[in-house]
């Protein structure tokens, strides 16, 4: 693959890094503030799904020979039981945990699917990071454990780590270009929840928030994760592959903790910069990248 094409990939990947912070942030900020997680879902997929409309409908026929398993594996991963999994586990869970663990575990998960269904040989360098991946994993558990967050939250954040990781696997598998793959997770997803809206939500709490709060939702769910996040995540995988993409977003974390230490005045304990650092450190050795080489 030409080096520009990496490059532009790797461009992506660090811009995704930054929407994904935000994304953390606002789910935290959503967390305390009375705007519903089903406002804040509207938001993350009603919004992109109304401007990718006309996307999916050009490119109906093309998404329709895609094999039903992706369809289902990029709803599944990039649609609402990945958001509801996600902001479940900020209700009661840190941004530093949530966005380590997300983006952090789902290269295990990569490549332990990837290895399982697609034969892929496992190297020294991959199984030495996927060891430290579990070693963060142990650490976030251990601090739950005692008594510094709630497990609860690090098992939740788990689930939608996996969860993004057959997002990650189906986007690489189905063929479809970023934009319209994008449409292939806003568009029903954000259907579905303006039909079960009143419903599910007959009271909102929209109109409580100051316009600095609604503007740096609609800016971080609607255009940042519901837009932005999934066409630089498509992107770069289709440039970088699913796993090199994967440890570029292991960036998130350091980014996303630092403005919650800033903006929530949330803690960081010793054994979270551990936990971070060993997941950190392990996606990039399981990604190839400590060898000086991007994978396809």
């Amino acid at each position: 693959m030409p080096s520009a094409q990496k490059v532009l990939g790797l461009l992506a990947a660090l811009m995704m890094v930054f929407v994904w912070s935000g994304y953390f942030l606002s789910l935290r900020a959503g967390a305390v503030t009375p705007v519903s997680t089903y406002e804040i879902a509207l938001l993350r997929f009603g919004l992109p799904g109304l401007i990718l409309l006309p996307v999916f409908i050009r490119h109906f026929n093309a998404i329709a020979q895609v094999p039903r398993l992706y369809l289902v594996g990029m709803l599944l991963g990039g649609g609402l039981p990945f958001f509801w999994l996600g902001a479940m586990g900020m209700q009661v869970g840190q941004v530093a945990e949530g966005s380590t663990l997300i983006p952090g575990v789902a290269p295990l998960f990569v490549t332990m699917m990837a290895v399982l269904v697609f034969n892929q040989p496992l190297s020294g360098w991959r199984l030495g990071g996927l060891l430290l991946i579990l070693a963060g994993v142990v650490a976030f558990i251990g601090n739950s454990v005692a008594g510094d967050t709630h497990v609860g939250a690090v098992v939740l954040f788990l689930a939608a780590s996996f969860l993004w990781a057959l997002f990650a696997l189906s986007i690489r598998q189905c063929g479809l270009p970023p934009l319209v793959a994008a449409s292939v997770v806003a568009v029903p997803t954000g259907l579905l929840l303006l039909i079960a809206g009143p419903v599910i939500q007959p009271e909102l709490g929209w109109f409580d928030l100051s316009l600095q709060q609604q503007f740096g939702q609609i800016v971080a769910q609607g255009l940042g994760a519901g837009l932005a996040s999934g066409l630089l995540f498509a992107f770069a995988i289709s440039r970088l592959g699913a796993e090199v993409t994967s440890a570029i977003g292991s960036l998130t974390p350091v980014a996303a903790s630092a403005i919650a230490y800033v903006w929530f005045g949330e803690q960081v304990t010793l054994v979270i910069v551990a936990g971070i650092m060993l997941i950190s450190l392990g996606v990039i050795l399981a990604s190839g990248l400590v060898k000086g080489r991007i994978a396809e």
